[in-house]
C-alpha cells in the first residue's frame, strides 16, 4: 500500500467519525483542506503521501471520499 493510500485510509476513518461527509458543496478548497489535515505541507515537490502539495492533498480527500480511485 503506498503512503498516498495510508493516508486515504486515515482520512476516511476521520470523516466517518467526526460526520465531515457531505453531499453537496464540496470544493476544491475543502479538499485541500481536508487533505491537509492527515498530512505535513510538501515545499518543492508534489509530496509522497506523508508530505503532501495542495494538489496531492486534494487527491487524498477526493480518494477518501470516493471521488477518485
Amino acid at each position: 500500500m503506498s503512503q498516498i493510500d495510508e493516508k486515504v485510509e486515515e482520512l476516511k476513518e476521520s470523516i466517518n467519525v467526526i460526520g465531515m461527509s457531505v453531499l453537496t458543496g464540496y470544493t476544491l478548497a475543502d479538499a485541500i483542506r481536508e487533505g491537509s489535515s492527515v498530512t505535513e505541507q510538501e515545499v518543492g515537490g508534489w509530496g509522497n503521501g506523508a508530505r503532501a502539495c495542495a494538489l496531492t492533498a486534494a487527491v487524498i480527500s477526493a480518494k477518501a471520499r470516493g471521488y477518485i480511485d
